[in-house]
């Protein structure tokens, strides 16, 4: 379980950096190929969660965010202008959030909750951005650049043996 601090430290560095990307300050296929290689990356950890380690919960988790940076990836590196595809998955995954916050509220961790609620709550609003068309950016960037911090921190302090908590779902 040790390489979790990994890869929601890689997470937390893609969410910032696509963070910068929506403000226009990063060119669109340098974050395409960085999507692209922690989507990839966190797909298969994710894989690995489900088939070895017998984790089918934490696996869901991980796939349904990889999914989405793999889906950023290829579309930034695709030069895509219609993502209401990828904006009405980003519903699903925001919808999904609320029990995975449910069940890691049920194992003591309410830091954890905390950010399942706020994964949801950005989620929904690409959601809002790709599909409904709402002018969310506003809103938007500070929640991704909040979130980005967030998984980093707690890569980070789950890397270094920090995270107080023994399960994440």
């Amino acid at each position: 379980m040790a390489f979790i601090g990994v890869v929601m430290l890689m997470i937390g560095m893609l969410l910032l950096t696509n963070a910068a990307w929506l403000q226009g300050k990063v060119e669109t296929k340098d974050v395409g190929v960085f999507n692209l290689i922690v989507g990839i990356i966190t797909v298969f950890y994710s894989g690995y969660l489900g088939l070895v380690e017998g984790n089918a919960h934490l696996s869901a988790a991980f796939i349904l965010f990889g999914m989405t940076y793999v889906w950023v990836g290829i579309n930034a590196l695709r030069g895509a202008t219609d993502q209401k595809a990828l904006g009405f998955y980003c519903l699903f995954v925001a919808i999904l959030t609320l029990p995975f916050a449910f069940k890691t509220y049920q194992s003591g961790d309410i830091v954890f909750t905390i950010e399942w609620l706020a994964y949801g709550l950005t989620w929904y609003l690409f959601y809002k951005l790709l599909f409904a068309g709402g002018n969310v950016m506003k809103v938007l960037v500070p929640m991704v650049y909040l979130v980005g911090f967030a998984a980093g921190f707690t890569g980070w302090s789950m890397l270094y043996g920090y995270w107080p908590f023994i399960k994440l779902t």
